[in-house]
């Protein structure tokens, strides 16, 4: 079935003229008849009913228009999308993340990505997550790794990759030489804690160090979760810690997961980029990789 001979079957099926359709897709009125005449014996149906005065669609006719409308959307789909990737992408594209997240998540989305734009460079720089919104907002990166807060302004585009739990860390040295680190026992609100300066860990620890009900003494405001786990195996105090960060450290030995009466609540960690970037086409070409990677996890 031609699909030339379908979008005429619609400019006619519009204009129930036959003369007006052959004007508009620049054929003779015989040859636009000739189309038809084809498409019915293909059909084996009589699409119109036609005489000297007027055409009417039959209800074949009227069954066969949407299967032919259908047919021209998908097309067009199709050929809209083979045209936006036939085009290799080129420049560069920027990402900012944690070591961790490059550690954990990165290998599953570079490779394929480089194999399927092979002339697109990626910039990456690494560092503490409590700046990633900055970096997107500021158009440091164009997109970034971050952690979801309660409201994310309208102005970024989120999509979630995986849930992280928060653990409680101790210096192993006194959890294994005092009794007192058993979970019944802890005193909590003398635990000096060291906390991140800022960003989600921050609040994440505020929020439940509140539902603990405890007000301990802050030991340090700490720039990295890296930074906060070498803090504690050196016996400064307890901390949250994402768990990702917890296995990938090279101290990890050096520190034990305490249990708390309440679970501190988890990261929700997501992709970021500007709203008015998101279809950029190194940046879309991105996401769309991530959505495929990822579209099952959260």
């Amino acid at each position: 079935m031609d699909l030339k001979v379908i979008q005429a079957f619609l400019v006619l099926a519009d204009t129930l003229h036959f003369a007006k359709t052959a004007e508009t897709i620049h054929v003779s009125p015989s040859t636009l008849s000739r189309m038809m005449q084809r498409l019915e014996h293909e059909t084996k149906q009589s699409l119109f009913q036609r005489d000297n005065r007027q055409v009417v669609l039959t209800e074949a006719g009227q069954r066969f228009r949407l299967f032919a409308e259908k047919v021209t959307k998908e097309w067009q789909r199709l050929t809209s999308d083979f045209d936006r990737y036939s085009l290799e992408l080129t420049g560069k594209l920027s990402l900012y993340c944690t070591v961790t997240a490059a550690h954990n998540y990165l290998p599953q989305l570079i490779e394929p990505f480089r194999r399927q734009h092979p002339g697109l460079n990626i910039d990456l720089e690494t560092g503490d997550v409590s700046v990633a919104f900055s970096k997107v907002k500021k158009q440091h990166s164009d997109i970034a790794f971050a952690v979801a807060s309660e409201k994310i302004p309208e102005e970024f585009y989120f999509y979630p990759l995986d849930i992280i739990s928060l653990k409680v860390i101790a210096p192993k040295k006194y959890v294994e030489s005092n009794r007192v680190f058993s979970s019944h026992e802890i005193d909590w609100d003398n635990m000096p804690i060291v906390m991140a300066e800022s960003g989600p860990g921050r609040t994440h620890t505020q929020n439940w160090l509140q539902r603990m009900s405890i007000n301990p003494e802050i030991y340090a405001n700490v720039s990295g979760h890296e930074a906060i786990v070498s803090m504690v195996a050196l016996g400064c105090g307890i901390a949250l810690v994402p768990e990702p960060v917890l296995q990938n450290s090279p101290l990890k030995d050096k520190v034990a997961q305490l249990s708390s009466p309440v679970a501190p609540n988890p990261f929700t960690l997501g992709i970021i980029c500007l709203q008015q970037n998101r279809h950029k086409p190194q940046i879309e070409a991105f996401i769309s990789l991530v959505h495929q990677v990822f579209s099952a996890t959260v």
